[in-house]
């Protein structure tokens, strides 16, 4: 390849990189965007569910459990362990 044929190959380049940059830079900037918005939409809306969800939750933990008679004891049998091969049929 003669010197030549490589600075035509370089100036073809070059002009490639100058023509091509403008919309390379303003997609990555507005993918940015979207998700500076995103992040910030996403964070309102969580900050919205937990004001909401708080006073909900502390009036449930607040009033506890409302029967007056205590709950019997309930028996449950022992786990037992089976082998693999009789769980299947």
């Amino acid at each position: 390849m003669s010197r030549d044929t490589r600075t035509l190959i370089g100036a073809a380049g070059l002009a490639c990189i100058a023509c091509c940059i403008g919309p390379i830079i303003a997609v990555l900037a507005a993918i940015g965007a979207a998700t500076v918005v995103g992040v910030a939409i996403f964070g309102i809306i969580g900050a919205v569910v937990a004001v909401l969800a708080v006073p909900a939750l502390l009036k449930r933990r607040r009033h506890g459990c409302q029967t007056t008679k205590p709950v019997d004891a309930i028996p449950v049998a022992a786990p037992t362990i089976r082998r693999a091969s009789e769980l299947r049929p």
